[in-house]
C-alpha cells in the first residue's frame, strides 16, 4: 500500500503541498485550537455535514441495516 503513495508523487511536492495546503485561517487558529481539536477543517466539515442534511433526503423504502460485532461484554 504504501508504495502506491511513492509511486503516485514524490515525497518533497507531498510535503510541499501539505505545507501550503490550509482550510482555516492562520491567524485565528492558534486560539480555536485551544478548544476545537477538529478547528484545522472544521470549516470544510461543517459545510459538507450541512450539504448533506440538506440534499439527502430519505425516501419511504429506507432500510437501515444491523451487524453484531463479536465481544466479550453482556
Amino acid at each position: 500500500m504504501v508504495n502506491f503513495f511513492t509511486r503516485t508523487m514524490a515525497r518533497n511536492i507531498f510535503c510541499e503541498i501539505m505545507r501550503l495546503l490550509r482550510f482555516d485561517e492562520r491567524r485565528t487558529g492558534i486560539e480555536r485550537i485551544q478548544t476545537d481539536k477538529f478547528t484545522l477543517v472544521s470549516y470544510v466539515w461543517n459545510g459538507f455535514e450541512q450539504n448533506s442534511i440538506a440534499y439527502y433526503k430519505p425516501g419511504i423504502n429506507i432500510t437501515v441495516d444491523e451487524q453484531f460485532f463479536p465481544t466479550k461484554a453482556r
